[in-house]
């Protein structure tokens, strides 16, 4: 009898269940695995990272800081006067960034105002970080008095700190009392200030003085910073354009997150190359590269899962095996299809039992096509036979989407989702999402009785796809002011591409993606433009929806240049195909119709598209009041 291998769900939930870096805390470190771009990140020159929502970047960052260097290096000691640069973590925080606005002032007030406050923040984190030097080494660490007159000068303290020591615990309580000055600012007089960035030059260049920190340089690794409103990061980009030997910056920011390169100077921005390498994670990580460096995440944590027989678990491709379009075929019933299209065709006097000796999924073409066409299946018969080279070229372009055909009407799973390959393509370079579905996928298999070192089903690991989709669609609402027109939006678009892909007979198969038609400007859709391009800057910045710059790609700034696509994630939810294939074209009125007038919307795309609407799929009949709902 053999003995079940099964891994407790608690440790399956730890290993790969903790989508976010903040959940991991201190392990964070322990399962960190390098991106390919991460040598790109260690040099001097100042760095925007890319991408959006688990595409690894506070990871990234964390990783880069001392605390995460200290821990990637074996938490050695002696290896810290080695390191060529100290970086400095921080997370804007919108509670603290949003306390910079309103109150009675303009932004040219609050620009000093939040300069200095970044002055005392940097400041800090550079304290914090010497501390901990001189924690670790057991080593004094301290600047002569004049030094610390100067700094004290420079920040406006209220008194001459003479130890680094007391520099911390001076400069912490400037800032508690400047951000309490803050809160009341318009009904108190205003605080003594310190010059844009003059403190941290100060800090810096004292610090260079020492032996320690000679020809060392200090790395600000800002995440989020989106989380900066436009004036903010203006402050911010004019410290990066001035950066220079001594410290240099790291930014970790979502796509259309960087709201202006330009800095306090409006004639000066900031430019890829020349200012920062910009350093895109989507475009860094495409399909074999973000193979590869998901395959070495999950085979990492894979080999941390102790199993009671001390059975050690092998690749995680093993664990998720895929499906052939043939073997799909027969998993949703195929061959019963061919039998009965057997059966009418002998009714007709075709002798066809032929079709028993080629795969059931070409045969089944047959049928497709005489439906698509409205043909007799025996005239569609006699075609195939007669036209042997232009059925073999159909079948090559519309073997994929048949499979989303056979289960048309029919209650279950209509289209399978399963293998690693096709979790990769789901996960699109995002790392969260691709161990979200490992996670559930492992958790399915594992509460089902299924031992851990055999192989998930198809039908654990589509499930699992489909519900990791469902959370993310449930999880738009909350992500942004505009989460309730997002969801609204996929539940629309997701329907429409759904549809299609079920009822692609005679039309161009595997239509998933849109571009926006150039419509004519006019004071009646100027304001919808407007709308619809912000729309879709938030649903490119939350994932809703992913974008590639189209082929008339003029200007950044133009929403109309892009082409747009569902992100993959959603594909097994709403059941239509995750590869990137042939594209539609949407009006802004079509796409804000799918918002506000989701009913009237669907049907009119789907119509001027020959299609009509169907019965909604099991999995989908949660939003069924949603879809039916009447429209004012």
């Amino acid at each position: 009898m053999t003995q079940k291998v099964q891994a407790p769900a608690e440790q399956l939930s730890q290993l790969f269940g903790g989508y976010r870096a903040e959940w991991l805390k201190e392990q964070i470190f322990d399962l960190f695995t390098e991106p390919s771009y991460f040598p790109e990140l260690k040099t001097p020159r100042p760095c925007v990272l890319i991408g959006g929502r688990g595409t690894g970047k506070t990871t990234v960052l964390r990783g880069l800081s001392y605390e995460g260097q200290y821990a990637l290096t074996g938490n050695t000691p002696e290896s810290i006067p080695s390191w060529t640069y100290y970086g400095l973590y921080h997370r804007a925080n919108v509670n603290r960034v949003s306390a910079f606005s309103g109150a009675g002032l303009d932004t040219d007030e609050w620009i000093p105002l939040f300069a200095h406050y970044v002055n005392l923040l940097f400041c800090d984190l550079i304290v914090r970080f010497v501390d901990w030097y001189r924690l670790k080494l057991n080593v004094p660490l301290d600047l002569n008095p004049e030094a610390f007159r100067r700094l004290a000068s420079s920040l406006r303290l209220s008194t001459v700190p003479n130890t680094f020591r007391a520099f911390g615990e001076s400069l912490a309580d400037a800032r508690i009392i400047f951000e309490a000055a803050i809160n009341n600012i318009a009904d108190k007089p205003r605080p003594e200030l310190s010059i844009q960035g003059g403190p941290i030059d100060v800090l810096v260049q004292e610090l260079s003085s020492i032996p320690q920190f000679q020809d060392k340089t200090f790395f600000f690794l800002i995440d989020e910073y989106e989380n900066f409103l436009p004036y903010q990061q203006r402050v911010i980009n004019t410290l990066i354009k001035h950066s220079g030997e001594l410290y240099t910056f790291k930014i970790g920011v979502k796509e259309l997150g960087l709201k202006t390169r330009t800095t306090l100077d409006e004639t000066q921005q900031l430019h890829h190359p020349s200012d920062y390498v910009r350093i895109d994670i989507a475009d860094r990580l495409k399909e074999d590269q973000f193979h590869q460096f998901a395959l070495s995440v999950c085979n990492e944590r894979m080999a941390r899962i102790k199993l009671e027989n001390g059975v050690s678990l092998g690749d995680i491709q093993a664990l998720l095996p895929g499906l052939s379009e043939d073997a799909e075929a027969e998993l949703l019933g195929v061959q019963q299809e061919v039998d009965a299209l057997i059966l009418k065709l002998e009714a007709k006097g075709k002798a066809a039992q032929d079709l028993k000796k080629i795969e059931p999924l070409r045969a089944y073409l047959i049928k497709y096509w005489a439906d698509a066409q409205g043909e007799a299946l025996e005239e569609t018969y006699d075609n195939f036979v007669q036209n042997p080279e232009a059925w073999r070229t159909r079948y090559s372009n519309y073997k994929h989407a048949l499979l989303y055909h056979i289960t048309k009407g029919k209650r279950g799973i209509r289209r399978y989702y399963a293998g690693w390959d096709v979790f990769t393509r789901l996960a699109a370079g995002n790392i969260r999402y691709l161990l979200e579905l490992v996670d559930q996928s492992l958790l399915r298999h594992s509460r089902g009785g299924g031992q851990i070192d055999e192989p998930v089903s198809a039908k654990e690991q589509t499930l699992a796809a489909q519900g990791v989709g469902k959370k993310n669609l449930s999880e738009l609402e909350g992500l942004s002011v505009s989460g309730a027109q997002l969801t609204k939006l996929l539940l629309g678009l997701g329907r429409v591409f759904g549809q299609m892909a079920e009822d692609s007979a005679g039309h161009a198969p595997e239509i998933n993606e849109f571009y926006l038609s150039d419509e004519p400007m006019n004071q009646d859709i100027e304001p919808v433009q407007a709308s619809v391009s912000n729309i879709l800057d938030s649903a490119v910045m939350h994932l809703a929806l992913v974008r590639r710059p189209g082929t008339k790609l003029m200007s950044e700034a133009d929403t109309r240049d892009y082409e747009y696509a569902m992100h993959p994630i959603f594909s097994a939810y709403f059941v239509f195909s995750y590869r990137r294939k042939r594209k539609m074209m949407l009006g802004s009125h079509e796409v804000m119709g799918l918002i506000t007038k989701h009913r009237q919307t669907i049907r009119e795309i789907l119509r001027r598209h020959n299609r009509e609407e169907d019965v909604l799929p099991e999995q989908l009949q949660i939003f069924e009041a949603y879809y039916n709902a009447p429209e004012e």
